[in-house]
């Protein structure tokens, strides 16, 4: 999902035991790990192993080879959207940005003991249990999935505020001449944008609003509705954060 970065080719210890029980796992799951039971089983462990799949709906935090964290929303529709876009996860001072660095789409589905988010650039994250609690194994596009994995790190869920707020959102800007640009919140507090050429900044939540103070010394700042369209507060350079807002615009989620 993050091009080359996680090219890591390090194996947690315990992934030969792992990977026994992984394996016997997916066996139990028939060809091509099925999600859903068929007409002879019984209701109630279909019901059982689909409220063990929705535990994993809602926001990781996770990391790829050089410790930089990126977010991931699994939906209960099986939608996945990734705040490390395909080409690599943006970095505190980054430059100018594209979309594709902010945001990668996939489907999340069971798998074994967990479950699995391919990406449209053919990477794969697995959330799994293990010894150590929640895990993320990650592999590159072509590697085999049921082979060590490419990448591998500790998996945290992102719960309360912070975990409705992290995402992708697209925004007008306060020039009305410009198109929406793109912006990513992490859960670590970064806010990324492809709008300024110092593309980073600090975001926080202030009494339910999001505000954001960018690099370029711009403030933006709304409240994430729980559907549809949002206002958007934006503040120029040198405005009085205090005073009312240099413009309003629209925004809404990407994830």
């Amino acid at each position: 999902m993050v091009g080359g970065v996680r090219g890591r080719p390090v194996v947690p210890r315990w992934f030969a035991v792992a990977s026994l029980l992984l394996a016997g796992a997916l066996g139990a799951c028939g060809p091509a790990y099925r999600a859903t039971a068929g007409p002879a089983s019984a209701p109630g462990p279909a019901r059982e192993a689909r409220r063990q799949e929705q535990r994993y709906v809602g926001v990781w935090a996770l990391v790829d080879n050089a410790n930089n964290l990126f977010n991931v929303r699994l939906q209960p529709d099986g939608r996945a959207t990734s705040t490390a876009g395909s080409e690599g996860t943006p970095l505190a001072g980054s430059g100018a940005l594209r979309p594709l660095q902010l945001r990668e789409q996939g489907r999340w589905r069971p798998w074994g003991n967990g479950v699995r988010i391919d990406y449209a650039d053919g990477w794969s994250d697995a959330l799994l249990v293990g010894p150590a609690g929640a895990v993320q194994w990650s592999w590159a596009p072509g590697a085999d999935r049921l082979q060590p994995p490419s990448n591998h790190g500790k998996a945290v869920r992102v719960e309360g505020p912070v975990a409705a707020v992290v995402g992708i959102y697209s925004l007008q800007p306060a020039q009305m001449n410009l198109p929406p640009y793109t912006a990513s919140l992490l859960s670590n507090g970064l806010a990324f944008n492809t709008i300024d050429q110092r593309a980073g900044g600090a975001w926080r939540l202030e009494e339910g609003k999001v505000v954001i103070d960018w690099v370029s010394g711009w403030r933006t700042s709304f409240v994430v509705p729980e559907r549809g369209p949002m206002a958007v507060s934006h503040w120029q350079p040198g405005a009085d954060r205090a005073a009312a807002p240099s413009a309003v615009r629209e925004g809404r989620r990407l994830d």
